[in-house]
């Protein structure tokens, strides 16, 4: 897929040190293990920020993570000018060229489509779809696109996954199948990705760009994103994209709304609970236990499944 490189005008103050050697990975604050913490680097001044402001790269037995917070009075975002020369290169940000997304939304039906279409109003699952620009992919026969577009209407990446279109499951069988649009597959149909520089957001950013919306939900997975939008399509919801994506830099755009997390069911909610503690203070953030205490949902189910059991036409 051809891309597009822009520079932002303001970039992150705070980044992730690349690895450079297992000097660049520091012992984690959380876990004690060594040579497992990534710290966050002030581009300003090329320092450390602190020694306990990073992530530890254990994610699934530690996933201690700790972000620099805006409440010292720095600002999150500023600009190039600022920027030590060792790290202007890193903040140039490439972008999918939109006219992929159009088209991924053109004829045809994915699975994850089919399965929506059996179970809910037709309209409904279009318009939520529209409003999502979810489109298919052929990477897997019939598979699904999820675009990252934020709220410039920059297109960052897309997720592909494929579904059972009859149990609207994902299909991880031989191998999970997930990938994205900026990883080049072997017949390089989106074009040059090789170098390709990525910076996420959240699924459903580009919502943004409807004045009147003041609260989100937030869910981890963006099928849930969908299935909940087609439940109740006056709400709004976002999605991670996973358990550990919620940091600043993704929050920032949403930080004149309010947001309510819903975790999946189990471990998730202490690991979201823990995540959102620190930005408290500066945004309106907030931790909804209606999954948590749902005796309906098995652990690691979600929102989502409980709209399936509660709506979804037999």
């Amino acid at each position: 897929m051809a891309k597009e490189a822009k520079p932002f005008t303001k970039v992150p103050r705070y980044r992730l040190e690349k690895y450079s050697g297992k000097n660049s990975r520091h012992t984690c604050p959380s876990c004690g293990h060594k040579n497992v913490f990534s710290r966050f680097i002030d581009v300003t001044t090329g320092e450390y920020v602190a020694d306990d402001v990073g992530r530890c790269n254990r994610e699934e037995r530690c996933g201690f993570q700790k972000s620099p917070s805006a409440a010292d009075g720095k600002e999150f975002y500023v600009t190039t000018k600022k920027v030590k020369k060792a790290y202007v290169e890193d903040e140039i940000t490439h972008l999918i060229n939109p006219k992929f997304v159009v088209k991924s939304m053109g004829s045809g039906m994915d699975n994850f489509t089919s399965y929506l279409m059996k179970h809910f109003d037709h309209d409904v699952v279009r318009d939520i779809l529209r409003r999502y620009r979810v489109g298919i992919d052929n990477l897997w026969e019939n598979s699904t696109v999820f675009w990252q577009i934020d709220q410039n209407w920059d297109v960052r990446t897309g997720k592909i996954m494929l579904y059972d279109e009859n149990t609207g499951k994902r299909v991880k069988q031989p191998y999970n199948h997930i990938s994205w649009v900026h990883v080049p597959d072997k017949n390089n149909k989106f074009g040059n990705t090789h170098d390709f520089s990525l910076t996420q957001c959240f699924f459903g950013e580009h919502l943004l760009n409807i004045d009147e919306i003041t609260t989100f939900g937030v869910v981890e997975s963006e099928k849930t994103a969908i299935l909940c939008s087609i439940a109740n399509p006056d709400s709004y919801w976002i999605a991670t994209g996973g358990v550990q994506n919620i940091n600043e830099e993704r929050l920032l755009p949403f930080k004149d709304k309010k947001l309510v997390f819903y975790p999946d069911k189990g471990k998730a909610f202490k690991v979201w609970e823990d995540k959102i503690a620190p930005f408290k203070g500066d945004y309106d953030v907030s931790m909804s236990n209606s999954v948590e205490n749902s005796k309906e949902l098995k652990e690691g189910e979600d929102i989502g499944d409980l709209v399936i059991y509660k709506f979804a036409k037999k």
